[in-house]
């Protein structure tokens, strides 16, 4: 799997199946907010690594100042896991 952007309505499991795993590394390391997460993967050309991953960023409340802009929601750069669900939620109904 190359991207975000490579993903088709059949892969909304594995994005949830990603982001459960992601719950659970954060659980298992004593983290437990999480509404102060941010889960997501970088928008192509932005994509340093060849390989669908899921970045989990906790807390996000504390993320430094050039963080925040780079992992905003609705940022160039990057997609929420929930915008990417909703995204291929709304292809597959266009279809």
């Amino acid at each position: 799997m190359g991207n975000c952007k490579t993903l088709k309505t059949e892969h909304i499991p594995l994005v949830k199946r990603m982001m459960e795993v992601g719950k659970a590394v954060l659980q298992k390391n004593n983290f437990s907010d999480l509404n102060d997460v941010r889960m997501g993967f970088h928008r192509p050309p932005f994509c340093s690594i060849a390989h669908l991953h899921l970045h989990v960023l906790a807390p996000a409340s504390q993320l430094g100042f050039l963080s925040r802009i780079y992992y905003r929601i609705n940022s160039y750069w990057f997609i929420t896991a929930e915008q990417l669900i909703e995204r291929l939620q709304t292809e597959n109904a266009a279809s």
